[in-house]
């Protein structure tokens, strides 16, 4: 499926395009088939519930290595839509398929930008959104504000990330009914404001809610782990969606701190016993400050570790990648000193970036860790931990 210009140029001035009846009946039903096998889905944002009581649940994690689930995150139109409006090759940030259940509450105006979480710190991601049923009066319009994604607000820097300006509220006159029907597809900008009416009907409110970031702009976070079971349950050509795969646990992190710039660049290392070197970070643990189900975020224990190893705070850090450290997986990121600090000495040693090879490492993989980091096509954001989300997501 190719999109027309007219198409192209209504989602850059709206952020939202709708293809209607882009997933047939046939394939509605096969989801609607996987679904059923599923209850009571993965939770709640209310912990009072038990499904099918009225509330919003939803179906995610890992779920999709079920076949009859799987087919729509690789879904041609799905894909090819997503590759041409992110402009790079799509990467599953999200599968989440939402039932609101009759009597269930709708969702305050809000957009989906968020520094904290692994499915909305990247800095070129949209929705695909499917609705299994009509999503009209009775069971709650999913309403959209076009224009809102304020796409001014993010911003170079002196630093290695862009920058997201506090999101700007939009009138609640703005907001409009799509008129989403079972079998249509809409594809929504990131920074799009949306809500949703309760459920005033006797049938559950059911669609598929996924996310895809461009390969080029991966969450600041880092990508929620998909495990290998995912990966077997997509086709060859499918596989590529998923950036992220493995049944190892991620129980380690590690910052590639670097200063200067070209060919002064030095990265700072710390010594693991009288030979080797690695990057500072250690032991992870799952945050839950604010809690939800895309785990990934390890900015919380990597900043604490920093603390106490070098004695500094970074504000922020992005997401570089997952490396093998033997039984697990290590999560690496990265943050500059821009020279606006003060000048103290570091408790390591500082390498020079062009004569990492000549070191003798503990785990093998930090030089390619801090040479993806001054890749210079990455368009990469500030993640956050969750406590600092609490108090403003925006405030560094």
């Amino acid at each position: 499926m190719t999109l027309t210009p007219d198409q192209l140029e209504t989602y850059q001035r709206d952020g939202l395009l709708i293809l209607r009846g882009a997933v047939d009946e046939v394939e509605i039903q096969r989801l609607e088939r996987g679904f059923a096998r599923h209850p009571p889905l993965d939770g709640t944002l209310d912990s009072t519930k038990t499904y099918p009581e009225p509330g919003r649940y939803t179906l995610a994690n890992n779920c999709l290595k079920d076949p009859d689930l799987a087919f729509i995150a690789e879904h041609p139109t799905i894909l090819d839509g997503a590759e041409t409006l992110l402009g790079d090759s799509p990467k599953l940030t999200a599968y989440v398929i939402y039932d609101r259940t009759p009597g269930g509450p709708g969702i305050p105006p809000h957009n989906d930008y968020k520094r904290w979480r692994p499915v909305g710190s990247s800095m070129n991601w949209l929705f695909t959104i499917v609705p299994f049923t009509d999503f009209d009066k009775e069971t709650g319009q999913l309403f959209v504000a076009p224009g809102s994604h304020h796409l001014e607000r993010i911003k170079p820097t002196i630093e290695r990330t862009l920058h997201v300006d506090p999101c700007i509220t939009p009138d609640e006159s703005t907001f409009i009914d799509p008129e989403l029907r079972r079998g249509d597809l809409l594809f929504m900008n990131m920074h799009v404001w949306h809500k949703a009416a309760p459920n005033a009907s006797q049938k559950h409110r059911v669609g598929a809610f996924n996310k895809y970031a461009a390969a080029s702009a991966p969450p600041a976070t880092g990508y929620f782990r998909y495990d290998d079971d995912v990966y077997g349950a997509l086709s060859t050509q499918g596989k590529s969606i998923l950036a992220v795969h493995s049944n190892k646990p991620i129980a380690t992190t590690r910052l590639v701190l670097v200063r200067n710039a070209d060919a002064d660049a030095e990265v700072l290392l710390v010594k693991t016993d009288e030979r080797h070197f690695t990057l500072p970070g250690g032991p992870t643990y799952d945050e839950r400050a604010i809690p939800d189900w895309d785990l990934g975020n390890m900015i919380a224990p990597l900043q604490q570790h920093v603390l106490a190893q070098l004695d500094i705070a970074t504000p922020w850090v992005s997401y570089i990648g997952d490396y093998d450290e033997s039984d697990h997986l290590c999560r690496v990121y990265g943050y500059d000193l821009t020279g606006l600090g003060f000048p103290v000495r570091y408790n390591g040693r500082w390498h020079k970036v062009d004569e990492l090879d000549e070191c003798e490492w503990s785990h093998g993989y930090e030089p390619d860790a801090v040479r993806a980091w001054l890749a210079p096509n990455i368009i990469r954001g500030k993640g956050l931990s969750q406590a600092q989300s609490r108090v403003d997501q925006y405030a560094y």
